[in-house]
């Protein structure tokens, strides 16, 4: 089996997990808001999925390089499957809260197996370009789903949640037919923190401050919008949409830069270009301004996931990959669970904290990165195998 088939196996497996991710998240709301449910509750069940991911990630990273990340891929995308058919039937509130914890280890396992069998199986030279083609169908699968979700919602509520089961078990039969055994080792969880290196340091910041920046804007960029330009809901799309597009639009070009020239260097410059756009977007006035510049925003901040895990299957042996892996999902969870909150509270003081916030981040991360570049090199260096 060619490596090259292996790899384009993953990247459909993931894209198929991540359509049912975009297909499901919107319509749950939904269901529950039909319910007569507020936006607190519904708010509570959406971070329950979020926790669920951070908490998982630490020992599915352990088990990972003790059985294999195949093994965890299927495991994980059954797990994904069925807690999605499951909403197609619970009545219970309770039972939401409980379900998307579940979907949330499956989800976990699904993230922490296939990016490390990309490091896995990558050659020395090529990790950030194949880790953005992992990027790619993540960002179309979870562009594709809403809108598939939103299709399929009108034949009848539960034939979404049906659909979403029946991609992830083709995606798991996928994995089971094509995608290759790689190593397992005798790791435990005792020793998971043994992986731990100053090397990890730039990639494990970059997933959380793209946690950071992913959940912060997902969950505040519409009200601000609203609230202080007066945006319509049809150019909200747009907007919307700019940021997909800019995001999906870059990832392999900068991947091939990364592996090219540096990429400790794409993500140092990287860094700097979003502070700055961050302020620009600050000084929008009218929405049709805010279009462009969140578009470069969405091909900056896109450069941080697969940029910061390619250093990481080149700086770890590959027999703690997932160990590694998993404290990079770690920070992008914990990322992800901070970002609304603080971003909400400085938005008290002037809405324009939004933008302010990921642009000191963004800042600091770029002197971070001048501060580690020993470690990580902001020049292109030869990578050797492991």
């Amino acid at each position: 089996m060619s490596e090259s088939r292996a790899f384009w196996a993953i990247y459909l497996c993931v894209g198929i997990s991540y359509l049912g991710v975009g297909l499901v998240a919107p319509l749950i709301a939904i269901v529950l808001a039909g319910r007569g449910e507020n936006s607190l509750t519904v708010g509570l069940i959406g971070t329950t999925t979020f926790t669920a991911f951070t908490l998982a990630s630490f020992p599915l990273g352990a088990l990972t390089d003790r059985v294999g990340p195949k093994t965890i891929l299927i495991w994980g995308l059954v797990v994904y499957g069925l807690s999605i058919l499951t909403f197609a039937f619970i009545r219970s509130t309770g039972l939401f809260f409980l379900v998307r914890a579940v979907e949330g280890v499956g989800a976990a396992g699904i993230s922490v197996a296939t990016e490390t069998m990309i490091n896995w199986l990558s050659a020395p030279g090529e990790r950030a370009r194949r880790m953005s083609y992992y990027a790619l169908a993540v960002g179309l699968g979870w562009a594709a789903g809403p809108l598939t979700g939103a299709l399929l919602f009108k034949v009848t509520p539960a034939v979404p949640f049906i659909a979403c089961f029946v991609f992830s078990v083709v995606a798991a039969a996928l994995a089971l037919a094509i995608v290759p055994k790689t190593g397992s080792g005798p790791h435990s969880v005792k020793g998971l923190l043994s992986v731990f290196s100053v090397q990890l340091l730039a990639p494990i910041a970059a997933g959380g401050i793209y946690g950071y920046l992913m959940s912060s804007l997902v969950t505040l960029f519409p009200l601000y919008l609203t609230a202080e330009l007066k945006t319509p809901g049809t150019a909200m799309g747009t907007i919307i949409t700019a940021v997909i597009i800019g995001t999906i639009a870059s990832q392999v070009p900068i991947g091939k830069a990364a592996d090219k020239f540096g990429k400790g260097l794409v993500l140092l410059i990287s860094a700097v270009l979003l502070g700055v756009f961050f302020i620009i977007l600050s000084m929008q006035t009218d929405w049709r301004g805010v279009v462009p510049v969140a578009g470069i925003i969405g091909a900056l901040g896109g450069t941080l996931y697969p940029v910061g895990l390619s250093i990481i299957g080149g700086s770890v042996p590959r027999q703690r990959l997932g160990s590694a892996t998993s404290l990079f999902s770690l920070s992008f969870g914990i990322g992800s669970l901070i970002g609304p909150a603080a971003s909400g509270s400085a938005m008290t003081a002037d809405p324009k904290w939004l933008f302010y916030l990921p642009a000191l981040l963004s800042w600091c991360f770029a002197l971070a990165l001048i501060g580690l570049r020993r470690f990580i090199g902001l020049r292109h260096q030869p990578e050797t195998a492991d």
